[in-house]
């Protein structure tokens, strides 16, 4: 197996969580420390301003990622709608209950819609 690859659509989140870096930081803190992922340089991150155009594609609020030193964890965190998007991408196998009950911890959604995939090319 090459990868492993855990997907949450999460609606209706706290809005102050989604819209607190401070509050990502220690999300992604949290999960690398209990998933065993070590994390390669700082926390990558871009404000998707608040215009007419962002507001009508549901694309103000942050897209963050941070390198892993076996993928990447990349979250989009949408302030109109209140929904979080995160890829959570490794080489190494992870508990996906571990994730999904952080990301529960720390944006409090109202649903969260999961998918876990085995990645092969072959």
């Amino acid at each position: 197996m090459w990868g492993y690859e855990y997907i949450a659509d999460c609606s209706y989140c706290n809005y102050d969580k989604i819209h607190s870096l401070e509050n990502v930081q220690c999300f992604i803190d949290e999960l690398c420390t209990r998933t065993n992922m070590t994390k390669m340089g700082p926390l990558h991150y871009h404000y998707l301003e608040d215009n007419e155009y962002n507001k009508s594609k549901d694309i103000t609020g942050y897209s963050v990622c941070q390198f892993i030193q076996t993928s990447s964890i990349v979250l989009h965190l949408c302030e109109e709608s209140r929904n979080m998007y995160l890829n959570f991408f490794s080489c190494k196998p992870f508990n996906i209950y571990v994730v999904k009950s952080l990301v529960q911890k720390y944006f409090e959604p109202d649903t969260i819609r999961d998918f876990y995939l085995s990645r092969d090319a072959d």
